[in-house]
């Protein structure tokens, strides 16, 4: 009787011939201390992955899969025994690295837990990072999209800690086994299960799973980049490792990964057991021939699988453009192709400006469709030649080939800026307009990085520029944001050195002449450059919202200085801070009151100042925490009134104690002056509503005095004294209250 035994069988590349081909890396240099250290070593000690195929696996006591290729090089190129450390699970490998059973562990991913106990190699294998469903028709791009469904994750794997930190409402389940998770899915048991790519079509084709579907690819965590772990006591390994993983040439990566990603079936026949009646032979002919139908159909299948695999891996799952992965290697061949014609070509940067407005306001599903639209209107201003990729979020890339003008150039990014303003028929119609930088190859870089650099600087000008408009890169721009660059890292490193500073400006009670308010304002004194101005760096603090951690660190200063001022010259001292909407939304000033009953300090020691926009733009929940903090004793001003919405109605809603007039009406007051019945009508005003007013940039004694005559309540300004250092702040107080120290 025949028997047809069906399987998954791995097609291995014949590796010792390409390897006496050609070299696996290129230019490796060793030094001789390096040398000597690896000399240490009888072997390398290795574990990995098993069951993780076909990145690894151990079968019968060998290591096989792309990580077992790596190691194999690795192991060849720096002449060391690399030897491989049995175990039976990923968090057993990860359990004995750290008991020191092992010295490396192959294919991981960094995460802070596992950064305590190893160090990192760089990566050399990415892989796409996916969800498997059973759904026909889906498509998921945010994984915020998912917080009601139950999804597998595979235990002790790098992403599950950051799906938990990032995403603590959605449902993990976590499954021992990446087979057992598919069931699950395939069953019903799950909505979906989390995988890489590679792991997840390999998987699939292994158990036979016709009614799973790859489905989901995700802008915030698209790639899972791996690399090699190497304990912590052996750190001089490290440099060497990634000097080996730099050497590797393009084409041993690609034979490597190649190698393993191919499948096919194969039909053994067993013959042990031979038919002993040849009366039923065309029975077993015609059971063979159905098996061999059966088989070509299944083949046929697996190869549409891995092609519907491949698709999903480089195209963009909304808008079926090239997504980045596939863009970069389309970008590559035409720089390569520049380079051997002499020929120009363009890179066009396109971002929507308005987008994020319309999906906040209309919602995710409208937000899709128009970005569906807005690349079907790009691409239809493009010659079948040129490329358009979707990078993600609402930012497309365009490669516009053999330029001999740049005048064409200009033609293709207007006429993309005028089929993007045109209106959008969503749930209602709807306007948007796009933002687009320009950067020529070579004139301005000849590499990957260069090139999407130089286009994100032309696309950024354009917006600063007032947006639906198109901007060449230029050398300033990249002198601008180098600079920028280097403002951001010594921005933290300030936070980290302390070298903040608060100053405090006096706020006068003009009816009295006393001083029992002041304004805290921030100073940063750089190490090397002195003391910078706050407009050039408050900016990019909102930008990187390092603001939250450093308006944190103002609060609590200013109200500790504000109890030793309460203490030593007034019972009612208080000190105004300046808040970012980033705090609100980070909701650190949910603790601000807590901290305060810690520190034992009334909140009547801190003013919290706000910006009309906060009030007018601000979301919902900013709005709520405000009157909270209010009900809670602290007292907020309105900050630069006059200069924006002026609303009346804020003004009621929120129980707004302090009106700060802005010094643009300050600096022109006169006798006279329009200015000054502006002043006095927006004084009238909030002392009708039961509000003190704080006039800002008193310059002179002639604008005190006019403040003073139209019953201004408080004064605040260069004329009365100017940020002063906590010290001095301090001996300015005791002049005014004449204390003796």
């Amino acid at each position: 009787m025949h028997r047809i035994v069906v399987g998954l069988i791995t097609c291995l590349c014949c590796l010792t011939l390409n390897a006496s081909e050609s070299p696996d890396t290129s230019a490796l240099t060793i030094t001789a201390s390096e040398r000597s250290y690896l000399a240490t070593f009888d072997n390398l000690r290795l574990c990995t992955s098993p069951d993780a195929m076909p990145l690894d696996d151990i079968v019968n006591g060998k290591h096989i899969g792309i990580g077992a290729e790596y190691i194999n090089l690795f192991a060849r190129e720096l002449a060391i025994d690399i030897s491989l450390v049995e175990t039976e699970s990923w968090e057993e490998s990860l359990a004995s690295i750290q008991q020191n059973n092992c010295d490396i562990i192959g294919l991981i991913a960094f995460t802070p837990q596992r950064s305590t106990y190893l160090n990192f190699t760089d990566t050399y294998v990415e892989i796409p990072f996916v969800l498997v469903t059973t759904q026909e028709k889906f498509f998921v791009s945010r994984l915020s999209q998912l917080v009601s469904e139950k999804l597998g994750v595979l235990k002790g794997y790098a992403y599950v800690d950051l799906l938990k930190n990032r995403y603590p409402n959605i449902e993990l389940v976590e499954v021992d086994s990446r087979m057992k998770g598919l069931q699950m899915v395939s069953s019903g048991e799950l909505f979906g299960y989390f995988s890489g790519l590679n792991l997840a079509g390999f998987a699939i084709q292994e158990g036979q799973f016709t009614n799973l579907k790859i489905n989901g690819q995700f802008d915030e965590l698209s790639i899972i980049k791996l690399g090699l772990g190497v304990r912590k006591d052996l750190n001089p390994l490290i440099p060497i490792l990634n000097k080996t993983i730099a050497a590797i040439p393009k084409e041993t990566k690609q034979r490597i990964d190649n190698s393993w990603l191919t499948v096919r079936y194969e039909i053994t026949e067993d013959y042990q057991r031979i038919i002993q009646f040849f009366i039923v032979t065309a029975t077993i002919l015609i059971f063979v021939f159905y098996r061999q139908y059966h088989l070509r159909k299944l083949n046929k299948q697996l190869a549409d699988r891995e092609q519907q695999i491949w698709k999903q891996a480089n195209y963009d799952f909304l808008t079926e453009l090239p997504n980045r992965r596939l863009f970069n290697d389309r970008l590559e061949q035409e720089i390569n192709r520049a380079k051997r014609t002499n020929e120009k070509f363009a890179l066009l940067l396109i971002d929507l400006d308005e987008f994020k407005d319309i999906n906040d306001t209309q919602g995710h599903e409208q937000g899709d469709n128009l970005l569906v639209e807005a690349a079907k209107r790009v691409s239809s201003c493009l010659r079948k030649t040129d490329t358009i990729a979707r990078l993600g979020g609402d930012e497309f890339v365009v490669i516009l080939k053999s330029i001999n003008d740049l005048s064409n150039v200009e033609k293709v990014a207007n006429k993309i800026l005028d089929k993007l303003q045109r209106p959008f028929e969503l749930k209602e119609e709807s306007f948007i307009s796009a933002s687009i930088g320009i950067t020529i190859c070579p004139d301005d870089s000849n590499d990957i990085g260069g090139l999407l650099r130089n286009a994100d600087q032309a696309m950024y000008a354009a917006k600063a520029d007032g947006r639906n408009k198109f901007h060449y890169f230029t050398s300033s721009m990249q002198h601008n944001a180098q600079e920028r660059a280097n403002l951001i890292r010594d921005l933290r490193i300030a936070l980290q050195d302390e070298q903040f500073e608060i100053y405090y400006q006096p706020i006068e009670d003009l009816r009295t002449g006393e001083v029992y308010k002041a304004e805290a304002l921030i100073r940063w004194n750089h190490p090397e450059n002195g003391l910078v101005s706050p407009i050039s760096f408050i900016p990019l603090l909102e930008e990187t919202r390092m603001i939250i951690d450093l308006g944190d660190w103002i609060f609590t200063q200013a109200a500790k200085q504000a109890q030793i001022w309460r203490d030593k010259f007034h019972d009612d001292f208080q000190v105004n801070v300046n808040t970012s909407p980033l705090q609100f939304q980070s909701k650190k000033t949910k603790y601000w009151y807590q901290r305060l009953q810690d520190l034992n300090i009334s909140p009547g020691a801190i003013g919290i100042e706000i910006t009309e926009s906060m009030l007018m733009e601000g979301q919902e929940n900013i709005s709520e925490h405000l009157i909270e903090l209010r009900d809670q004793g602290f007292q907020v001003a309105l900050d630069d009134f006059g200069t924006g919405y002026s609303s009346l109605a804020y003004l009621k809603k929120f129980d707004i104690d302090y009106l700060k007039i802005d010094k643009s009406f300050v600096n022109q007051i006169a006798e006279d002056s329009d200015d000054k019945v502006l002043c006095e009508a927006i004084i009238i005003m909030a002392h009708r509503l039961g509000l003190d007013v704080v006039a800002e940039g008193i310059e002179t004694e002639q604008q005190k005095s006019l403040l003073k005559s139209i019953e201004c309540d408080y004064g605040q300004g260069y004329h009365l004294s100017k940020p002063l250092p906590k010290a001095a702040f301090d001996k300015y107080l005791e002049e005014r209250y004449k204390v003796t120290v």
